[in-house]
C-alpha cells in the first residue's frame, strides 16, 4: 500500500538516472509525484476513462528545497486531483479534452496571417521574379533567413490574426491607411493581397476571398508627377519645396537633430532611393570606405542586388546617425530591434514643420514616394542621361526594357557615382542657397 506523501518525503525523494519514478500519494488514490532520470519534477493523475487507462500531467513541481513550499504545493495538487477524479466520476475525459485544445491552438497557429504567407511565399511566390516585392507588400520580410512580420507594412498588423477571422473591413482599413502617404504603393498592396486570398481559396483555407467586389483604393488614371522642384512646364513649382522639406528634417528630431527620422528623409532626398530600402537599410550593408550601400537581393523590389554609391552628402548623414548597438544592426531604429516606422505620423508631422517654413504659401499635397521622382527629375536638370538616372534608382523598366535589359551587362558605376555626386552637391547648393564646391552640370561637363 502506497504510503502518504508529505512535506518531509517529497524533499528526500531523488532522481534516479536509469528510470522514471512515479510515487504513488496514500491519501489520494490516482495522484503520482514523477521523476524525470535528468531530475525534473512534475504531478500527474492516473485514472480511467471508456475502459481505458488514462494520465492527465498536472504541471511541473517548483518547490525546489523549501518544506514550506513543498506542503503548500501536495496540499494543492491533491486539490486539483481531486477535482479531475470528480470530473471522471461524472463521465467526462479531462485528459482528452487537454489534448483536442492543443490541437485546436496548433490548428489556429496554422491558419494564422502569418503562417499562410509563408506557405504563399514558398509555394506559390518563391519562383516569381518580384518574390520579395511580393513578400514586402504581404508585410513580411525576410530576416536572418526567417520571415518574419514587419510592424511598418499595414498587412503585417495581421500578423497571429487567424486567416478565417480577417474581414473586408479589415482589408478595406488597411488599405486606405497605406493610401494615405502611398497611393499607387496601396494599390500594388490590394493587387498583391487578392492574389493570396485567391489562392488561399484554391488550397481550401478560405471557402471565399475576403476582397470579392472590393475596389482598388486609389485611382490610376493618370501619371503622377508631382515633385519638389521647380519645373518649366509647372506654373508656380518652386525649389523652395526641396528646401524646406530638407529644413523640416532637420527640425524634425528636436534639438540636436539626433533622431533617426530626420537624416531618414534626407538620405532619400540625397539616394532617390525606395523608402522602406532607405528604412530597413543596416549597417552591414555600408562600406563607409568605399562609400557604397548595397541593398542585397532579398530587400531589393527587382530580387537583384544594388549598388548605391554615396555621396559626401550621403556619407555627412550617415557619420551622423547615432548608433544603437543590436543583433539587426538597423541604421534608422529607435529600439535597435526594429526599423522604423509609422510613416503616416512623420508625414503629418513633416507637413506642419514644412507649413511653418512655407508661411502663406500654399503646399500641393506630396507622398514619400514623389522624392524620388524629384530626385530623377533633379538629375534631368543638371544633364545625367536617362540610361544613369534608371541604373541609380533600379528601374528594369525603360532603357532596360525587354531583350535590352538581357544584353545590357554595364553595370554604369562609375557614372552612377558621378551622378550620385553632383546631385548631392546640387542638393546642397539649392538647400543652402550657397553654390557648391565642383558643381557643373553634367551636360556642360
Amino acid at each position: 500500500m502506497a504510503k502518504a506523501l508529505t512535506a518531509a518525503s517529497l524533499l528526500k525523494l531523488k532522481a534516479d538516472p536509469s528510470k522514471r519514478r512515479e510515487i504513488a500519494d496514500g491519501v489520494l488514490t490516482g495522484l503520482y509525484f514523477v521523476i524525470q532520470p535528468t531530475g525534473r519534477k512534475s504531478w500527474a493523475v492516473r485514472y480511467r476513462a471508456s475502459g481505458l487507462p488514462k494520465k492527465l500531467t498536472l504541471g511541473n513541481s517548483l518547490f525546489g528545497d523549501d518544506a514550506d513550499a513543498a506542503g503548500n504545493e501536495l496540499t494543492t495538487m491533491r486539490r486539483e486531483a481531486a477535482h479531475v477524479l470528480e470530473r471522471v466520476r461524472r463521465g467526462e475525459d479531462p485528459g482528452a479534452e487537454k489534448q483536442a485544445a492543443k490541437r485546436e491552438t496548433k490548428d489556429e497557429d496554422r491558419d494564422s496571417f502569418k503562417a499562410v504567407v509563408e506557405r504563399y511565399l514558398k509555394e506559390y511566390a518563391a519562383n516569381r521574379r518580384n518574390y520579395p516585392e511580393k513578400a514586402r507588400l504581404l508585410g513580411m520580410r525576410k530576416q536572418d533567413d526567417e520571415w518574419k512580420v514587419n510592424p511598418e507594412r499595414a498587412a503585417g498588423l495581421w500578423g497571429a490574426k487567424r486567416i478565417q477571422d480577417i474581414t473586408r473591413r479589415d482589408i478595406r482599413e488597411h488599405l486606405e491607411t497605406l493610401a494615405k502617404t502611398a497611393p499607387i504603393g496601396a494599390n500594388r498592396t490590394f493587387a498583391e493581397l487578392r492574389k493570396f486570398f485567391n489562392w488561399t481559396v484554391g488550397k481550401d483555407i478560405l471557402t471565399a476571398s475576403p476582397m470579392t467586389d472590393l475596389q482598388q483604393p486609389s485611382e490610376e488614371n493618370q501619371s503622377r508627377n508631382r515633385v519638389l522642384i521647380r519645373r518649366k512646364e509647372v506654373p508656380g513649382s518652386s525649389d523652395d519645396e526641396l528646401r524646406w522639406l530638407w529644413k523640416a528634417a532637420e527640425a524634425y528630431d528636436g534639438e540636436g537633430g539626433r533622431g533617426p527620422f530626420g537624416p531618414f528623409l534626407k538620405l532619400l532626398m540625397v539616394t532617390g532611393q525606395r523608402r522602406t530600402e532607405v528604412a530597413e537599410m543596416t549597417w552591414s550593408e555600408v562600406d563607409l570606405d568605399a562609400a557604397e550601400w548595397v541593398i542585397p537581393a532579398a530587400r531589393s523590389k527587382n530580387g537583384e542586388p544594388h549598388i548605391v554609391p554615396l555621396s559626401e552628402q550621403a556619407m555627412a548623414i550617415l557619420r551622423a546617425v547615432p548608433r544603437i548597438k543590436s543583433k539587426e544592426g538597423y541604421v534608422f531604429t529607435t529600439d535597435g530591434e526594429n526599423p522604423i516606422s509609422g510613416f503616416s505620423r512623420m508625414k503629418q508631422r513633416i507637413d506642419k514643420l514644412i507649413a511653418e517654413y512655407a508661411g502663406e504659401t500654399k503646399i500641393p499635397d506630396w507622398t514619400l514616394h514623389d522624392i524620388r521622382r524629384t530626385v530623377a527629375a533633379g538629375m534631368q536638370r543638371i544633364g545625367v542621361k536617362m540610361e544613369v538616372t534608371e541604373k541609380v534608382l533600379n528601374h528594369k523598366s525603360g532603357s532596360f526594357r525587354g531583350i535590352a535589359g538581357i544584353y545590357q551587362v554595364h553595370d554604369y558605376a562609375d557614372e552612377k557615382r558621378a551622378a550620385l555626386d553632383a546631385w548631392g552637391k546640387y542638393v546642397k547648393e539649392l538647400v543652402t542657397r550657397k553654390p557648391a564646391d565642383n558643381v557643373i552640370p553634367l551636360a556642360r561637363a
